[in-house]
């Protein structure tokens, strides 16, 4: 009998024929030659052959037909693929090959139930690659800047070892709220769990009792048949020690919809990613943001995998999720805890995501017909066992109008008025027609009508030059993490009689030199060693290296080079006039001050806009010829070294500690912040506005850019700028010891 005929509508089998064939069947086929693994899903139909439409194709195929071996890169399910129980085996062997060592080493083309329902095979080679390298390169690691979320790494000391893994998403029991991550990460119940707060090590809570771990099958699926069977949940919660510090967005995906709730009632094969002609997709594809691995794409491969069997016991995922249209999926050790999302895309509406799994482990299987090349596939289990089995829900409102990315008006801010305030008329006709290329005018900012503040990979993305530094260079140039800040008000009398490095390189320029900088810093990680690593700020050596580049370009005509290094060099200015950015207390002098950088340089300025705006253009002035610099690196740095002295002197970093400090908990608190420390932070963004402006104008003279045809004073190409700030060779991001770097300083 051919059971691939139309005679048998398989079509018609759902996933509790499926569970009830295969357990019936497990032992037996598990026993078969070569068989390592089964699970549910749809038949994989091998690339190469023909649609039904094509010719060639031939719905009827003999037992006795030779083909190529099937794996899991060369096969795809179709949208005609019908319900199957798929086998995984290590080996493709013909059907007459195995037949030579007797029948019983043959899998069955089809399993045949007592009551006449027949339940197709599909066998697929995947022999697995087994890997113990849980080693994670800390470069590649994407720690948060103000609020932590899903997608963030947590750290945990376990047995001496520091553990790196991810948060899934925020859930709460109605009264606590708790970061999902798995059990395997949280550890036992009280555990501390950290993660790194723009650099500095923070504790975020403390493991739950709340977990789970293998469940029976049947006590979860209670409809369906499983003997023997537990699936594997891993699920761990952290009671969360202050939710101020929390979003509820997954990082590099966006705001998160309802828990997609998946049961015995609705669970069903359509969940498996299933091409139609022209390979376009008839399911949902899903995604996820791993700690380690970022943004990840994948399809649902196959339903409740058996990935193990020990003691007369088989262990289940599930999920088993592989790469977009069978291409390796990019998941590494660390992404344990990681939330998968189910993407709904209408070309008509916004994307949205709605939370489907939890990411607990991975298996690697070699693949490829004619090659062969290690795929890696997550294993994850049902959001929907873990919400149900400790009564949580998730959390979906938190902080939806604050960005992971801090800082983001004061940045833009800065950098669009710097282009007004400049005096050369070229230039100035230069940077207006590049204003919102560079920052964002006062409109768009109070209408929120600008980029999002989070790392986005999109091909048609841009984003303005200002916070390139932050939306962009974070995430791709990890490097760059230690240009953004310059903590140099420490003092010891034992290091340089006492003197901090600002007062020594304010009373001789002489001092603003890298070597003379590490040097310093080092000295202190001797007596005084850093939480969160060695010192190493060095925000004024990347203005002198970007203000070289500036003029360079000039000398070479090259105008969108001229604008994007200028641009992206208005961050760096930005952060050297926010007093918290070069001060040993940016996350204020103890654990119960953590959170000042974020309540200053993002919630309070978010909510003071207007006033910030109004008084900053009522402050800033146009510069002059008499405020230019010379034409070297060192001027521009000495001019920002200028800058920190004067905001920290206007409003010193202890000042805004405890006026934070004094609103913890108040109602009115960030009225009260601003009566206090507002008209300082508006005189200090609008010299930082003007310090801007001196830089774009004295570059241009060095550069000779009036020698330039006014012709050419006209917007920059997006995409022009989008290349290079993606180029890492443009201005590249590197760290002080680097050699480069301090060659790149002349």
């Amino acid at each position: 009998m051919d059971i691939l005929s139309a005679k048998f509508n398989f079509n018609s089998l759902s996933i509790k024929d499926l569970v009830e064939a295969r357990d019936l069947f497990h032992v037996h086929l598990i026993n078969k030659k070569n068989v390592i693994a089964t699970a549910v899903s749809r038949y994989r139909i091998r690339k190469t052959d023909p649609w039904p439409n094509e010719t060639g194709y031939n719905k009827s195929i003999s037992p006795l037909t030779k083909k190529e071996k099937r794996t899991l890169d060369n096969s795809e399910v179709r949208e005609y693929s019908w319900p199957c129980i798929l086998v995984f085996v290590d080996q493709w062997e013909q059907r007459d090959e195995l037949a030579q060592s007797g029948q019983d080493d043959i899998v069955p083309r089809a399993i045949y139930m007592p009551d006449g329902r027949v339940v197709p095979i599909c066998v697929v080679e995947a022999p697995p690659v087994y890997e113990n390298n849980e080693f994670i390169n800390p470069s590649n690691i994407i720690f948060p800047q103000t609020y932590v979320g899903g997608g963030f790494p947590v750290i945990v000391k376990t047995q001496g070892m520091e553990r790196i893994a991810s948060i899934g998403c925020v859930v709460t029991d109605g009264n606590k709220y708790y970061a999902l991550t798995n059990k395997h990460v949280s550890g036992e119940e009280g555990t501390e769990v950290f993660t790194k707060l723009k650099g500095s090590v923070v504790r975020i809570g403390t493991t739950s009792d709340k977990k789970l771990g293998k469940i029976r099958f049947e006590d979860i699926y209670d409809e369906w048949k499983g003997k023997k069977i537990f699936i594997n949940n891993d699920i761990g919660l952290v009671e969360i020690d202050d939710q101020n510090m929390w979003k509820t967005d997954v990082f590099g995906i966006g705001q998160i919809e309802r828990l997609a709730d998946l049961n015995t009632q609705n669970f069903t094969l359509s969940l498996i990613a299933a091409r139609k002609p022209e390979l376009k997709l008839s399911a949902p594809r899903i995604c996820a943001f791993g700690a380690v691995s970022g943004k990840m794409e994948g399809e649902i491969v196959a339903l409740f995998y058996r990935y193990k069997s020990i003691g007369g016991l088989e262990y289940v995922s599930d999920f088993l999720i592989g790469g977009p249209e069978g291409k390796p999926l990019n998941t590494h050790f660390g992404d344990s805890g990681t939330l998968w999302l189910l993407k709904s895309e209408d070309p008509k509406k916004d994307t949205k995501y709605y939370p489907i799994a939890v990411h607990w482990g991975q298996h690697t299987f070699l693949t490829g017909a004619q090659s062969q090349q290690a795929f890696s596939f997550a294993l994850a289990t049902n959001l929907t066992t873990a919400c149900v089995r400790l009564d949580v829900d998730v959390v979906r409102g938190w902080n939806l109008d604050n960005e992971f990315s801090w800082g983001k008006t004061g940045h833009f801010k800065i950098a669009a008025k710097a282009c007004e305030l400049v005096s050369n008329v070229k230039l100035s006709k230069l940077l207006k027609a590049n204003q919102k290329n560079i920052g964002y005018v006062d409109a768009d900012l109070l209408s929120k009508n600008v980029v999002s503040g989070q790392f986005s990979d999109s091909k048609n993305l841009f984003v303005p030059l200002a916070d390139v530094a932050d939306i962009i260079w974070r995430t791709t140039r990890p490097t760059d993490e230690s240009n953004h800040f310059a903590d140099i008000d420490e003092s010891d009398a034992t290091i340089q009689n006492g003197k901090t490095l600002m007062e020594l390189c304010v009373a001789n320029p002489a001092n603003i030199d890298i070597d003379f900088w590490i040097a310093y810093f080092e000295a202190f990680d001797q007596i005084k060693p850093n939480a969160r690593g060695p010192r190493e700020g060095a925000v004024p050596f990347r203005v002198w290296q970007m203000y070289n580049q500036m003029i360079q370009s000039l000398i070479n005509k090259n105008l969108a080079e001229f604008i994007c290094a200028g641009g992206t060099m208005a961050h760096y200015v930005g952060d050297a006039c926010q007093p918290l950015h070069i001060s040993q207390f940016h996350h204020g002098r103890n654990e119960a001050e953590h959170n000042v950088h974020t309540d200053y340089e993002t919630t309070l300025i978010d909510k003071k806009m207007n006033e910030l705006f109004t008084g900053v253009n009522n402050k800033a002035r146009t510069i002059t010829n008499g405020q230019l610099i010379g034409g070297q690196g060192k001027d521009a740095a000495k001019r920002v070294i200028k800058l920190m002295d004067k905001v920290y002197k206007k409003l010193p970093p202890t000042e805004i500690c405890d006026v934070f400090i004094d609103n913890f908990g108040v109602h009115g608190k960030y009225d009260n912040m601003w009566n206090v420390v507002g008209a300082s932070t508006i005189d200090n963004v609008a010299e930082g506005c003007e310090v801007m402006a001196i830089l774009w104008e004295s570059a241009w003279k060095a550069g000779n850019g009036d020698s330039i045809a006014s012709a050419k004073m006209v917007a920059i190409d997006q995409q022009d700028l989008r290349t290079l700030y993606n180029t890492k060779t443009f201005v590249p991001s590197l760290r002080m010891k680097d050699p480069l770097f301090k060659a790149l300083l002349v």
